[in-house]
């Protein structure tokens, strides 16, 4: 996956500042480089009607930095605005969907069943990866191994 800058995405709205809307994250300005192969990191976002939330958590993950990312959201058919703000980031998702689902545990199976990474995580729309959040993940998973 192609790892965006914060000047590649979408402007943040005016009122909004902030990691992750108007300050690159530690790891953001450079791709993160772990050892001599990373792995594939696949997250998946379970939503519905989360339009008030959801723009925060897809830059909060999109501006890790981490060159092998595969970013995953699934939607339950929203109606509050959320679709028009996956399509706005869609360059950067690997794949999304909207449509009707059995809740959020549902959500969660149908984004992981996708998934190709080696190491998969979730992250729901109303919440936010800190910055460099992935790359530490991926060190103790490395040291673990």
């Amino acid at each position: 996956m192609h790892c965006p800058k914060m000047s590649d995405l979408p402007p943040a709205p005016p009122d909004k500042t902030g990691w992750p809307w108007t300050e690159e994250g530690e790891h953001a300005n450079d791709v993160v480089q772990i050892g001599d192969s990373q792995p594939m990191v696949s997250i998946v976002t379970p939503s519905y009607n989360q339009a008030q939330f959801i723009e925060e958590t897809i830059r909060s993950v999109l501006l890790q930095g981490y060159r092998d990312l595969e970013y995953i959201v699934i939607d339950g058919s929203s109606t509050d605005g959320t679709v028009d703000i996956l399509h706005r980031y869609e360059p950067w998702l690997a794949h999304w969907v909207s449509e009707p689902d059995k809740g959020q545990s549902h959500a969660i199976n149908k984004g992981l069943k996708r998934a190709t990474g080696s190491i998969l995580g979730w992250v729901n729309s109303d919440d936010v990866l800190l910055p460099g959040t992935v790359a530490r993940a991926v060190k103790v998973f490395q040291q673990e191994a």
